[in-house]
């Protein structure tokens, strides 16, 4: 079986509730996590919602799955600070609950990793990681974006949104 080495960035509620959840997957090998917040890396690796935490290059270098798990107006700078660190395979996940400008910011089309638009739309009125939990996910809606995704990523949003307990929609 497949094993993966997961790296999120962003450790709030969204990041940390995605982590609890993956921490039990069959598939994980590794979930590493990155937060500008030291205080959220500590919390969340003492939860169990990572297992390493470390500064972003070493968090996703080399990473099967990465999962920006940050504010939406965030995510393009982020990205732009990970994309050296990307393997020819990694499959980046954006959490995002806005899509079309963000691709357009990270040039999406263009790239030579599949990014995929994975919102979950769960969550809690007040974040961070000291509000993350288990299941958060369970039983909500995860929107995805493009619809045109390779098959292997079309397989791992599947798995991913099982592990999660939610319900995908393209």
């Amino acid at each position: 079986m497949e094993k993966f080495t997961i790296a999120i960035v962003g450790l709030g509620l969204i990041g940390g509730s995605l982590g609890f959840d993956l921490s039990r997957w069959s598939k994980k090998a590794v979930i590493r996590g990155y937060d500008v917040k030291e205080e959220a890396l500590s919390v969340a690796r003492k939860r169990g919602a990572i297992d390493l935490a470390l500064p972003l290059e070493e968090a996703v270098r080399g990473a099967d799955l990465v999962f920006i798990a940050t504010p939406v107006r965030a995510i393009p700078q982020v990205f732009s600070r990970l994309r050296p660190f990307l393997s020819g395979d990694s499959v980046v996940f954006d959490l995002g609950s806005v899509k079309e400008w963000v691709f357009r910011a990270v040039s999406r089309d263009t790239l030579p990793w599949e990014y995929v638009g994975f919102h979950p739309m769960g969550g809690k009125e007040k974040g961070g990681i000291e509000r993350a939990q288990r299941g958060l996910f369970t039983g909500v809606p995860i929107l995805v974006s493009p619809p045109h995704l390779s098959e292997r990523a079309r397989s791992l949003v599947g798995e991913i949104a099982e592990v999660l307990g939610g319900q995908v929609f393209f």
